[in-house]
């Protein structure tokens, strides 16, 4: 039994490394079990349609997400390591050559399959509730100033960010490094 949830976990790890790097569209079964020494007939035992697989990967990246944030969502704490912890995760991922879920999604969604579509929706509300959350707190504890209300500010943020980061990919890390350092002056945060 190990064995199996083993292989799972593998198929969806090279999984999503593959997504992040080449996008939903970018890869197949056979790129995953090339590399992991399986028949694709493996792949297909635990997730019969390359959509029952993305579908995976998203419930993944939106449950690692809550992972990461529960304590802040639930008991608040300091809003500027919660952001500035964001920044950082674009970087790192962008530094190995990803794009974040949210972004690679939005790039291929009009092809994406429905059930896909429905749950990378309530992936990227769950980023912009936590962003948002952030900022209400900052703007509670007198760190942060931006006119507007927070949900927008979020939307602004993800969205700089998202972009800096396919931008990135051709200009080098650099533009990251300035949209972060121009979103901080934005909320008076430097």
């Amino acid at each position: 039994m190990a064995g199996r949830s083993d292989t799972r976990k593998d198929i969806l790890e090279l999984a999503a490394n593959l997504m992040m790097e080449r996008g939903y569209n970018g890869f197949s079964y056979k790129d995953i079990a090339g590399p992991l020494g399986i028949k694709n007939a493996a792949i297909h035992y635990y997730f019969p349609a390359k959509e029952d697989l993305g579908v995976a990967l998203i419930d993944e990246f939106r449950e690692s997400l809550r992972s990461r944030t529960i304590n802040f969502m639930v008991q608040g704490g300091d809003p500027d390591a919660q952001l500035e912890g964001y920044i950082q995760f674009v970087k790192v991922s962008l530094q190995s050559h990803f794009v974040c879920p949210a972004g690679i999604l939005g790039v291929d969604f009009y092809t994406l399959p429905s059930q896909m579509k429905k749950h990378a929706h309530l992936f990227v509300e769950e980023i912009i509730t936590w962003l948002t959350r952030i900022l209400d707190l900052g703007r509670e504890e007198g760190v942060y100033e931006f006119s507007g209300s927070s949900r927008a500010k979020a939307l602004a943020i993800k969205g700089c960010l998202q972009g800096a980061a396919q931008l990135s990919r051709i200009s080098g890390v650099e533009v990251l490094d300035e949209v972060a350092d121009q979103l901080r002056r934005d909320l008076r945060w430097v």
